[in-house]
Formats: structure tokens, C-alpha cells, sequence
């Protein structure tokens, strides 16, 4: 998980569930001039997004997909409103 820019001076989390699913927590402040650079590495085809989504599901199946980031084998789940 990565908290983005600035937040409050203090923060309640739930670490049982961090723990639980041996999540990783970070912030990072400085991050402006990024977005326009990945956004030009997707388009110019230098990064495959495709590749990143490691499961689809239907809408019917929203709650699976919903808990598929517990399985650390999983990027992206994609829930799809109807079929490809």
C-alpha cells in the first residue's frame, strides 16, 4: 500500500488485517511529474498493461475478486460487467 502525498499528522490502521495478509506499507510524498511519464510508457507500448491483470471476474463474482489480492500470486483482478 502506498499513501500518497500528505495526509493527517496521525492515522488509525487496521495492522491485524496488515499483518494478516503480510502487507506492505509506504508513503511517498514528491511525487509530482510521474503520472505523465508512465502514462507515456503505456502508451507508447513499453509496458504491457495487459499483462498485469492476472484474473478477470463477472460482476456476479465481485466479492471473489474483491479478496483476490489475499492470493500474493495475484497483480490485478479485473471485474468485468459483461462478457469479452
Amino acid at each position: 500500500m502506498v499513501l500518497v502525498g500528505m495526509g493527517p499528522d496521525e492515522l488509525r490502521l487496521p495492522f491485524g488485517l496488515i499483518q494478516q495478509r503480510e502487507l506492505k506499507l509506504t508513503g511517498t510524498f514528491r511525487y509530482a511529474g510521474t503520472w505523465p511519464a508512465a502514462i507515456a510508457l503505456a502508451a507508447s507500448g513499453q509496458v504491457d498493461l495487459d499483462s498485469l491483470v492476472t484474473a478477470e471476474y463477472s460482476l456476479a463474482e465481485t466479492e471473489r475478486a474483491l479478496t483476490a489480492g489475499r492470493d500474493p500470486r495475484q497483480v490485478k483482478a479485473v471485474v468485468r460487467s459483461e462478457a469479452r
